[in-house]
This record gives structure tokens, C-alpha cells and sequence, in this order.
């Protein structure tokens, strides 16, 4: 299999573990992508333009995504204090559960992957992504400052 496809692959699995335990656990509603959203969240980024460049997808894209968690509870939006032309998002209690079983499920899936492959691969491998996530990084940096448009 071809690096693309592998990563496209094991993309799915993270997904598909994530949404069958929040699907088990209540939160079969939460939208496709909306988990991202949910753990970038939990973790503290807050606002749409930081989501949109870690989603790598447009700001609009995302912010329907976002529409979809606020009617269903998970988060709601609120004024940036130092900013008032930004908004911020924040978990609500619903949000948080969500993402403690998202968490949870990405544990569980990491602990049987440690189980079946050496550590240093595993190191190796996370180390290799993280270059790949930079050099595209460094790409869209470069488009930017050539007036590309970016994602």
C-alpha cells in the first residue's frame, strides 16, 4: 500500500473506534469531524481559525461543522473578552463527556497498537508524521506568502 493510502487507512480506524464508542456511550449524534472539533477543544484550542488550520479545512467548512455542535449542546460560542470581533468556543458539560469517551477510545485503540507493535516503531512512525505534518505546514506557509490561496 502507498503512504497516502495507509495514512487515509489508518485515519479511519481512529475514526471508526471514536465513533462506535461514542455511538455505546450516547453521543451517536455527534456529526462526522465534529470529534476533532471536540478534542481540539477539550484540549484548548478555541477558536474557529485555530481549528480550521489543525482540520486543514476552510474556516466555513468548519464552522458548519461547529453550527452542528451548538444546536446539539456540545459547545456553545461566546465573545473573545480581549477580542470582540472573535469568537470563542467552549465545551459544555455534554462536550466534555464527549470527549472523555473520545479520549478514552483513542487510549484503548493506543494501548492494543502498543501491544502488537515495538515502542520505537512506534516513535519512529509519530516522528515521521509529525515531519510530514510540518513540511505541509511549511507548504502552506509558502503558498500563503506566494497569494495562493490556502485551506
Amino acid at each position: 500500500m502507498s503512504f497516502p493510502t495507509l495514512l487515509g487507512a489508518a485515519q479511519r480506524t481512529y475514526s471508526a473506534v471514536i465513533r462506535s464508542a461514542l455511538a455505546d456511550t450516547g453521543y451517536a449524534d455527534m456529526p462526522f469531524a465534529g470529534y476533532w472539533i471536540t478534542g481540539f477543544l477539550a484540549s484548548g484550542v478555541p477558536g474557529l481559525q485555530d481549528l480550521a488550520s489543525r482540520l486543514t479545512v476552510s474556516k466555513q467548512a468548519t464552522s458548519r461543522i461547529i453550527d452542528v455542535l451548538v444546536k446539539r449542546g456540545y459547545c456553545v460560542r461566546t465573545s473573545d473578552p480581549t477580542d470582540r470581533r472573535r469568537m470563542t468556543l467552549v465545551l459544555t458539560d455534554r462536550g466534555r463527556a464527549a470527549a472523555r469517551e473520545i479520549r478514552r477510545a483513542i487510549e484503548r485503540l493506543n494501548e492494543d497498537l502498543a501491544a502488537r507493535v515495538a515502542t520505537g516503531d512506534i516513535a519512529a512512525t509519530r516522528a515521521t508524521l509529525a515531519t510530514l505534518v510540518a513540511m505541509g505546514r511549511e507548504a502552506r506557509l509558502r503558498n500563503a506568502s506566494a497569494g495562493e490561496p490556502t485551506r
